[in-house]
């Protein structure tokens, strides 16, 4: 979001007003109630409190580790839900620094896509913090006049990374390669993290006992400073950061028909113009 620091402008004004009414109403939020909703979402991973803060950083990072895709996704929808709760239509503004003569719709999807993704990854934190605040009741109208930032960027990215069908719909639309491969550089995603989508929401047999082996270790350890570089392949190293596939590999047998089909799509995609 771009605000040519104009703060005369319709769209600045409502923005001072938003983040002075935020920072007030920070001021007043219920850590005790904040820390509920982080519990809520780490049950999501059976309880796993530092895979919940691995996925926490990583979308507020723009982050996917490809081992825990369904995690993050997971995360991704209860947060989606949740604002969709707390925020209803009529409490919230964003601006439209490039286009300020145009009232905020929150019934805009437009408007809905680059502000609610952006906000559900990068700024959660602060997201729960203003569900939370509790006011005098002669001051409840400022939970009804909530400000949120907007980033059509960042919410693409985030949508395609951590809500997997978004994506995916992509991959099986006809068109031009070249669009989906700078498709997928814009949001900042290989090979690797489209094929591990591709085989985690078609799969219909079981994974490789090295993928199984590698998550097993990675969801024990979340913090990969223990193992000693001298000590570790650097294959295993490559593939634990990078995931499993290679553009190069063969099409995985264990997903559906579909599955192998968009395989096959992306590995052409990102071979032919690589």
């Amino acid at each position: 979001m771009n605000s040519n620091n104009n703060d005369q402008s319709y769209a600045g004004r409502c923005a001072s007003f938003g983040s002075y009414a935020n920072s007030f109403l920070l001021k007043h939020q219920d850590k005790a109630a904040v820390e509920k909703m982080v519990e809520e979402q780490v049950e999501l991973l059976r309880g796993n409190k530092e895979l919940y803060n691995m996925i926490d950083n990583n979308m507020m990072n723009g982050d996917l580790d490809p081992f825990f895709i369904r995690e993050h996704c997971a995360i991704y929808s209860w947060r989606e839900t949740f604002f969709c709760k707390h925020f209803p239509n009529d409490s919230w503004f964003t601006v439209d620094f490039l286009n300020d003569t145009f009232p905020f719709d929150p019934e805009n999807g437009f408007y809905r896509f680059i502000t609610i993704p952006y906000q559900i990854t990068r700024y959660f934190d602060r997201v729960m913090a203003l569900a939370s605040a509790k006011v005098d009741p002669e001051l409840s109208w400022l939970k009804r006049q909530i400000y949120f930032e907007n980033n059509e960027q960042l919410s693409d990215e985030a949508e395609c990374k951590y809500k997997w069908e978004e994506l995916t719909t992509d991959f099986t639309e006809d068109g031009d390669e070249l669009e989906k491969l700078t498709h997928c550089e814009d949001i900042n995603i290989g090979f690797s993290e489209v094929a591990h989508l591709i085989v985690e929401f078609h799969q219909t047999g079981p994974k490789k006992l090295e993928e199984i082996a590698m998550k097993a270790v990675k969801h024990r350890y979340m913090n990969w400073d223990f193992l000693p570089p001298d000590d570790v392949p650097t294959a295993i190293q490559k593939k634990a950061f990078n995931g499993m596939y290679d553009v190069g590999d063969d099409t995985p047998d264990n997903i559906s028909d579909e599955g192998k089909e968009i395989f096959e799509k992306m590995r052409k995609v990102f071979s032919n113009t690589s």
